[in-house]
């Protein structure tokens, strides 16, 4: 097989997976990843004013040091199921344990509301 045809067929499933996102997971991977990385500052203007303070460097990376004892991140799924209203809810998948996720936006899409734990589907945000 030619160099360039691997190549577009390398970039097609690439751009594959993408698709498979929504806007919601889309931003839900991005924080999940930051906090992985104990590093916000790739997605700190995604949040409104209210709800940057609650996550503070300590709380960050006590959530870093959680997700990264779990294994490899493998990703997240919207599932709404028994979501709060207005919420979007994931589950998020490591190699070790299944964790949830819940997200909430604003009308200008900012998150106004994040939270991840572990356990299994079904739980929503506060």
């Amino acid at each position: 097989m030619k160099r360039s045809t691997l190549l577009v067929l390398l970039a097609l499933a690439v751009l594959g997976g993408c698709a498979s996102h929504n806007k919601y997971e889309t931003e839900a991977d991005k924080i999940t990843r930051a906090v992985i990385a104990n590093d916000m500052t790739p997605v700190a203007s995604d949040f409104a004013p209210a709800i940057s303070g609650q996550l503070t460097r300590v709380r960050v990376a006590e959530l870093s040091d959680e997700l990264n004892a779990q294994g490899a991140y493998k990703g997240l799924k919207e599932d709404d199921q028994n979501c709060a209203p207005a919420a979007h809810c994931f589950d998020v998948t490591f190699e070790k344990r299944a964790y949830r996720e819940a997200l909430a936006l604003d009308d200008n899409g900012k998150v106004t509301a994040w939270r991840v734990h572990m356990g299994d589907a079904g739980s929503a945000l506060p």
